[in-house]
């Protein structure tokens, strides 16, 4: 059980940081600077060089793998619906849940096989 409580420990804490990363570019989005959330995120990963963003699965798609030690960037992912139910009024209410994204770039990638 100490697995599950530290792997939800570490998401939590991933969550938070990608909270606070997001929310100077929220007030930017509202001023209409960029289209989402996420488009800032990626300009920002842009300016240290991270241009191609890919999942883990995608990159091993094209062959790609992931060089050891390298660290996920976040984004946003798809949001997700579902339902709360209030226990003091038994109501039903719909919520979205933004799951975190795990990508790397082309920074991050090296020809599968290699060491």
């Amino acid at each position: 059980m100490k697995t599950i409580s530290k792997s939800k420990s570490k998401i939590e804490e991933k969550r938070s940081y990608l909270k606070e990363l997001s929310k100077p570019i929220k007030s930017l989005v509202k001023e209409g600077m960029f289209g989402s959330v996420n488009e800032g995120l990626k300009e920002m990963y842009q300016e240290n060089g991270h241009t191609t963003l890919k999942t883990l699965q995608q990159w091993n798609k094209k062959g790609m793998r992931v060089k050891k030690g390298e660290t996920a960037l976040l984004l946003w992912g798809s949001p997700r619906k579902f339902e709360v139910v209030n226990a003091d009024t038994s109501e039903v209410d719909e919520m979205d849940f933004y799951p975190i994204c795990f990508v790397f770039s082309q920074k991050q990638v090296q020809k599968g096989g290699q060491a």
